[in-house]
């Protein structure tokens, strides 16, 4: 999913300092693994089973630095809100119940933080190798459902057909939601009297429902190759 890989960044005027900051983090994150294959490569010798966990671990991983990502939007949009409301001179009562949102945000934001910590511990010891770095890379939806043969268990065969079903809603919200951005984007270029921020937040939001369901298809898929002994390398390699 190529649109994951260049994520929006509407703020014009921060397009050069995240285009900058961009190009250092790939550098960065050149030697960790971006993709699940990649994942399953490094981990060499392991067990099917130590890779399945990593898997799973990983792509909540993806999900985690949406959330982050989410997060630290809603934390900006707060802080804003209570700048924006000391600028107007608006009533002390009015500033102090926005300046506790605020608070509440930044909490569940350090929250989030933790709980991504912990996924990058818990993934390292899974597979033996280097997470602390931010993941660049989204895993990319896969194209068509596979047809479930009938060496199938019947539960996996269930499980995916689950699975495909909600990342259709997923994918058809994000685009929905894509949509809505870019004519939320056009509005502001032109009257500058759009909630943006609100917009971007949204987007996140719908870029992080469409990163769980990719995972969880990509997981599943990853279990019928296991479970039918096919070569889970070739599996992903194929989605």
């Amino acid at each position: 999913m190529s649109t994951f890989k260049h994520r929006f960044r509407i703020l014009a005027n921060a397009a050069a300092g995240a285009a900058l900051a961009a190009t250092v983090a790939f550098d960065a994150l050149a030697d960790m693994a971006q993709t699940d294959v990649a994942l399953v490569q490094q981990m060499g010798e392991a067990s099917n089973e130590k890779k399945l966990q990593a898997l799973e671990v990983y792509y909540d991983l993806h999900v985690s630095e949406l959330v982050v990502q989410n997060m630290n939007e809603r934390r900006t949009g707060a802080m804003f809100a209570v700048q924006r409301a000391k600028a107007a001179n608006k009533a002390q009562s009015v500033i102090a119940n926005l300046d506790q949102k605020a608070q509440e945000v930044i909490a569940e934001r350090a929250a989030m933080v933790k709980e991504n910590q912990q996924l990058r511990v818990a993934l390292g010891e899974i597979s033996g190798l280097d997470f602390s770095d931010p993941l660049a890379m989204a895993p990319d939806a896969p194209i068509d459902m596979p047809t479930a043969s009938a060496s199938v268990p019947a539960d996996l065969a269930a499980a995916q057909k689950q699975a495909w079903t909600a990342l259709l809603a997923a994918q058809n919200a994000w685009r929905e939601e894509r949509l809505t951005l870019l004519d939320a984007q056009q509005r502001y270029d032109e009257t500058r009297d759009v909630p943006i921020g609100d917009h971007l937040r949204a987007m996140t939001k719908a870029e992080t429902a469409y990163a769980k369901a990719i995972g969880a298809c990509r997981l599943i898929e990853a279990k019928i190759a296991v479970a039918t002994g096919k070569p889970l390398l070739e599996a992903l390699s194929a989605l």
